[in-house]
């Protein structure tokens, strides 16, 4: 398709006016301004009348505005104390720690994408472990000023109403400003949206699919040249890989079948594209290698890196019944409902996949209504393939695993690609629903008064079943010495155990030892570092003293019975720790017992709200250094 073809959403012979909005194109040669199809038509403008437009103000702030009050809205609970508070607290802490690890490895001119502070003494490859790097940058100057949590906060508040936003200017390439807020809204704050805005950060900063569309759009109808489109596409890719990288896989799997079938609707429009589209792609492979070059060879070639496949088959998939089952994620869920939502394999934050009855048989209609609008057409048959995907390698059906295969069998094989998750496919099924909906009401704008409310009033009656449960915040609050100057008696670099010992359901140590500082070295994660055998684990290699430690707190054994491990005194002597730490935690006495009974002495005090032996320095020493201010 050459840039003088008209083509859905975009006037070719027009370029767009300098006016405050972005609804006006500007015919060159003339003295007359037009409405652009976005804003539902082309309506003569005279030209005494441009320059009274030029001074109207671009509505997207307002719209960004409106979601950022709605994200506070929902996300309220965070606020109240937003250094100590956080949605899923494991994963919340996980990423806190990257947040802060991040900025602090770069002002210490250390490796950022590899760190020897967790799994002590062996080290994390971090590029393993969905860092979000890029956002961590970002907000460096929050993370400096308020801490980690706060920042991590911060940024789950912001995802998805940046999600919406991005999803808002896509849909503005065929609709005006109101059905493309309505797109925004359902992209933003769908169930999946609100599902992994419960611990999972890099999956809610999900800007990436609608830029995607946004520059295959360029790319297809000339708005702009090869060069620039793979320019931009490559800045994309690479600030999508470190944010998420299975958002990038899926990304780029979802756009080659909207082409696909683009191709397959229109061959000769898209045959001509295909020499722009190398090109395009040939700029985006040079920009984006060049800037990942350093972060994937960290990660795939690098120490600590991991084989074979990161997470269980079969499990996060959307079961046959999720798209129209609501769960507990809702405000509206019946107990008949939740009955089988229960039910579904995989977390509760991955069972995203939920329309809900009104909004499927609206989009059935319009599937069939809006059959001849060329992007409906390409994006009903991705619905469809998308929402297959997304079933797994195998149906689940009210919580049973069958042994009918699906096609994401064959997905699970490719690189790459073979560790996303089925689930999360559902966040491309709430674009595409948003667009459509968006193309509906846009001609809905023509008619008159009373099928406009109409439309408006069934809408909402379909997005009402989306509405959340509000959203209860957790206490993520680390104990006053490692807040305070007290953590100052620990030696810089030293090696401390603590106790919990950190593991994927309790990582609290992580959290202790990012807010002193990354001032000491932790034995323990939650973290992807391989296992004895290569395949990845999420947790540190188990020994006597592991076992010790969690069985005491779990007060499945006590501290007699762990003393008399085999090994147990040989493994901590193996690790050469500088300084045991035991802090809030259960069966706290039963804890402090077995490390006293480890070391042979007890703890040399307890300073803001812990229990501390030093091993390997004098803790009256440090104490004197300390309170000297030395």
């Amino acid at each position: 398709m050459s840039a003088t073809e008209q083509s859905p959403g975009v006037v070719a012979p027009f370029r767009l006016g300098r006016i405050g909005s972005d609804d006006l194109l500007e015919t060159p040669g003339t003295g007359e301004t037009t409405l652009g199809p976005g804003a539902g038509g082309r309506l003569p403008i005279s030209a005494r009348h441009r320059r009274h437009a030029r001074r109207q103000l671009p509505r997207w702030p307002l719209v960004l505005a409106g979601y950022l009050v709605l994200a506070a809205v929902l996300l309220r609970s965070l606020w109240g104390d937003p250094g100590a508070r956080g949605y899923g607290v494991s994963d919340a802490t996980l990423f806190a720690w990257f947040i802060g690890w991040v900025p602090h490895a770069v002002l210490h001119g250390t490796n950022p994408f590899v760190t020897h502070l967790l799994n002590a003494p062996d080290g994390v490859n971090i590029m393993w472990s969905t860092p979000v790097v890029l956002l961590a940058v970002l907000i460096t100057p929050v993370t400096l000023l308020a801490g980690p949590v706060v920042a991590l906060n911060t940024l789950l508040t912001l995802a998805p109403a940046v999600s919406a936003i991005a999803a808002y200017g896509a849909a503005r390439r065929w609709v005006s400003v109101w059905p493309a807020a309505v797109a925004g809204l359902l992209y933003g704050f769908s169930p999946y949206m609100i599902g992994a805005t419960r611990g999972h950060l890099h999956l809610t900063f999900a800007p990436f699919p609608p830029l995607l569309l946004m520059l295959l759009h360029d790319l297809f109808t000339g708005r702009r040249s090869a060069r620039r489109t793979g320019l931009w596409l490559g800045l994309l890719v690479a600030a999508q890989a470190l944010v998420s990288e299975e958002l990038l896989a899926t990304g780029a799997l979802i756009g080659a079948l909207g082409v696909l079938i683009a191709a397959a609707r229109n061959r000769a429009a898209v045959r001509a594209q295909i020499g722009p589209l190398a090109r395009a792609l040939g700029w985006c492979a040079l920009v984006a290698a060049v800037l990942l070059a350093w972060p994937l060879w960290i990660q795939f070639r690098g120490p600590y890196r991991v084989s074979g496949s990161i997470q269980p088959q079969d499990v996060a998939v959307s079961d046959l019944l999720t798209f129209a089952v609501p769960t507990w994620a809702q405000w509206l869920a019946p107990h008949q409902a939740l009955a089988h939502s229960h039910r579904f394999t995989g977390s509760p934050v991955e069972v995203s996949a939920y329309f809900g009855v009104p909004l499927l048989l609206l989009l059935a209609v319009l599937s069939m209504r809006l059959r001849r609008d060329p992007v409906v057409r390409v994006l009903t048959p991705l619905f469809v393939i998308v929402a297959l995907l997304s079933l797994g390698g195998h149906l689940h059906l009210d919580g049973r695993i069958t042994h009918i295969p699906l096609p994401w069998l064959v997905a699970e094989k490719l690189p790459v690609i073979g560790n996303a998750l089925p689930s999360r496919l559902a966040l491309y099924l709430t674009m595409f629903a948003g667009l459509a909906l968006a193309i509906w009401l846009e001609q809905v704008r023509s008619r008159p008064v009373p099928w406009r409310a109409g439309a408006g009033l069934l809408t909402a009656a379909a997005l009402v079943p989306l509405v959340p449960t509000p959203m209860h915040a957790h206490e993520m609050r680390a104990p006053a010495f490692f807040t305070t100057a007290a953590v100052r008696v620990i030696p810089p670099g030293a090696r401390v155990l603590v106790a919990p010992y950190p593991r994927p359901d309790i990582p609290a140590a992580m959290l202790w030892q990012a807010q002193a500082g990354y001032r000491f070295a932790l034995p323990g994660c939650y973290c992807t570092v391989p296992g004895p055998d290569g395949r990845s684990q999420f947790h540190g290699d188990a020994s006597p003293l592991t076992t010790a430690l969690l069985t005491v707190e779990a007060g499945t054994m006590t501290p007699r019975a762990a003393l008399a491990l085999p090994g147990l005194r040989q493994a901590y002597r193996t690790l050469h720790a500088d300084a045991v730490i035991v802090g809030p935690a259960d069966h706290h006495a039963e804890l402090v017992e077995l490390v006293t009974g480890l070391t042979g002495h007890g703890p040399v005090d307890e300073p803001g709200g812990v229990a501390l032996w030093a091993e390997s320095f004098s803790f009256m020493q440090f104490q004197h250094r300390t309170s000297s201010g030395t």
